[in-house]
């Protein structure tokens, strides 16, 4: 893999490790489609169209479709089809697990900027599920400050992330106070 493939795989690879794990809920499996699907990439890169959209499409169907095919040969990921079968997931729901995994990969990108301690309590709130009282006992500091830093989160967000998925986060926030 030369040099210009290594940097694509680096900037796709944790979004389409969540999306694969979305589908199937394992995680070695799913790193192991994503691999198989940059090694289609790579296979067929002179049949691609080089523009973004192109190569996320391609890699994209490629974990999509070796799900399916897994599926029906093998049944390996049969948590997944005990949820919903192949043939019940149609394209909007595929899409919806692209949304999914993109704004996914937005809020990580954002949130990995956020200074340590803001960042700390920013995932134990909202990404683990902790309350202001919890987060200020395991963290032997003021509930004010675990408001404070968490505010500030929200604050960073709402001026770094794409408008249409802040409105995602401020669902999230709300639910989860």
């Amino acid at each position: 893999m030369n040099f210009e493939d290594q940097v694509e795989f680096n900037k796709h690879y944790k979004v389409l490790c969540y999306f694969a794990w979305e589908m199937v809920r394992d995680t070695e499996m799913a790193e192991d489609l994503v691999q198989d699907a940059f090694i289609a990439y790579l296979n067929n890169k002179h049949k691609i169209s080089q523009e973004p959209m192109s190569i996320r499409s391609f890699l994209y169907s490629s974990i999509r479709n070796a799900i399916y095919n897994q599926s029906r040969k093998n049944k390996t990921v049969q948590k997944y089809l005990d949820r919903q079968s192949a043939d019940e997931m149609d394209d909007t729901d595929y899409e919806h697990k692209i949304i999914r995994a993109e704004f996914m990969a937005e809020i990580a990108r954002v949130v990995d900027g956020l200074p340590d301690s803001c960042q700390h309590i920013f995932k134990l709130s909202y990404l683990d599920g902790f309350s202001n009282q919890e987060i200020a006992e395991q963290l032997a500091i003021s509930v004010n400050t675990i408001k404070t830093q968490k505010q500030r989160a929200l604050q960073v967000l709402r001026k770094k992330i794409h408008p249409e998925f802040f409105f995602v986060v401020l669902l999230l926030v709300l639910i989860n106070n």
